[in-house]
């Protein structure tokens, strides 16, 4: 009986643990204290995190968004149309070994249908006859001739482009890395009141020079107590008060 008993509970937890999944969402419990008194428990939902991302269909997916942004749903009929089906018997080798010949035929029957079987059947022979290894992000862009704009302009990340080699790639991301760092940074100085660098140095002593109206130099100037010139104070006293 006892052991009953736990199969229920047991089957219980399952069921329970299945609805919170269902919907895409987990729902935990979480206390509520306030330092380290406890008030309560409130319930908290948020959406489930999937398993771990798969690089094939990674790859799969920007290679279907590189489709829709030349073709449209489907590739025309074109010459060069079956390079997709190719790359992707490529990888769907890899990923999958021998049972990857349904995988391309499905693939190929969404994006191409115009494609007779037997093409589609051929490029599968041909990728089984050699030991294919997993296409470098570089290979692939040569393949699909996918430019550095294109890349950029799609976000395409697991795909790399015919024009700019990887280290290149590397080093303009850095830039943009820094420059969007810079601009943030910048923001925020000028959310906390910080100026503009030339309006500061607009205003500064080095611009105005009020020694020079003594005849002094800068240090003995400043050994002075930095007295300010007669015509500076009466531009000063002619201005109209802030209200």
């Amino acid at each position: 009986m006892e052991r009953l008993g736990a199969d229920k509970a047991t089957q219980s937890r399952k069921r329970a643990a299945k609805a919170d999944h269902s919907d895409g969402f987990v729902r935990d419990v979480s206390a509520v204290k306030v330092g380290d008194c406890l008030l309560g428990y409130k319930a908290v939902q948020h959406r489930a995190r999937g398993g771990r991302w798969n690089h094939f269909r990674g790859r799969m997916r920007e290679i279907e968004k590189l489709i829709r942004h030349r073709h449209g749903d489907i590739v025309p009929e074109a010459d060069d149309a079956l390079i997709y089906v190719e790359v992707i018997a490529s990888l769907a080798l890899v990923e999958f070994g021998q049972e990857f010949v349904e995988v391309v035929l499905g693939w190929a029957a969404r994006w191409l249908p115009w494609a007779g079987n037997a093409d589609v059947e051929e490029i599968i022979y041909e990728r089984t006859k050699v030991r294919y290894s997993s296409l470098s992000a570089d290979a692939l862009g040569h393949a699909l001739h996918v430019s550095y704009a294109e890349r950029c302009a799609l976000d395409i990340r697991t795909i790399g482009a015919f024009d700019v080699p990887k280290a290149k790639r590397a080093k303009l991301q850095k830039q943009k890395r820094r420059q969007r760092d810079r601009s943030r940074k910048e923001q925020q100085r000028r959310a906390a009141g910080a100026c503009p660098r030339a309006d500061y140095l607009a205003n500064s002593f080095s611009q105005a020079r009020p020694w020079e109206a003594f005849g002094i130099s800068r240090r003995t100037w400043e050994r002075r107590g930095k007295p300010v010139p007669e015509a500076a104070i009466s531009d000063c006293g002619s201005m109209p008060l802030a209200a």
